[in-house]
């Protein structure tokens, strides 16, 4: 599975799995964006170009945190935007839920087991490099103010 330790995470005091360990790190480059990876699963390191510049420029840094959860076998579900001044979430059901904090540069996302390598590869690092790049300035992933499945908070 990739997963480090036990595939199963259970704390009594964590329900939310807030604290779940992210021991694997790598960085890679989206676009003119820099990204540091934190996860517990090997296989959502997406296959991008790694970025082995030893410089640090902070406004091009972007933080994903990404937890793989053994104990949810759904599969993905639309996806529902839900919009605020500085947060975005992306939920796809129990499977998948992804946080992007503008201000902070931050994204932390949920990926349930039944999550399989093509979709992630295919469907969900193409969302997640959109939302990074639209975070730093680019092209807005969103969609527009009347689609059904977006609502602004």
């Amino acid at each position: 599975m990739g997963l480090l330790d036990s595939p199963h995470y259970n704390h009594s005091l964590d329900l939310l799995r807030r604290f779940v360990p992210t021991p694997l790190r790598a960085r890679f480059i989206i676009g003119d964006v820099r990204v540091t990876i934190e996860t517990n699963d090997f296989s959502l390191f997406p296959v991008l170009p790694f970025d082995n510049a030893p410089g640090n420029t902070s406004e091009q840094n972007f933080n994903w945190r990404l937890v793989r959860d053994s104990d949810v076998p759904v599969f993905l579900e639309e996806p529902m935007f839900l919009r605020s001044a500085g947060v975005t979430i992306v939920n796809m059901g129990p499977a998948c839920v992804f946080g992007v904090d503008h201000d902070r540069r931050g994204l932390v996302g949920f990926v349930g087991a039944g999550v399989d390598a093509h979709t992630y590869r295919d469907f969900l690092v193409p969302l997640l490099s959109r939302m990074t790049n639209e975070t730093s300035g680019g092209d807005s992933p969103w969609p527009t103010e009347s689609s059904e499945n977006t609502a602004n908070v």
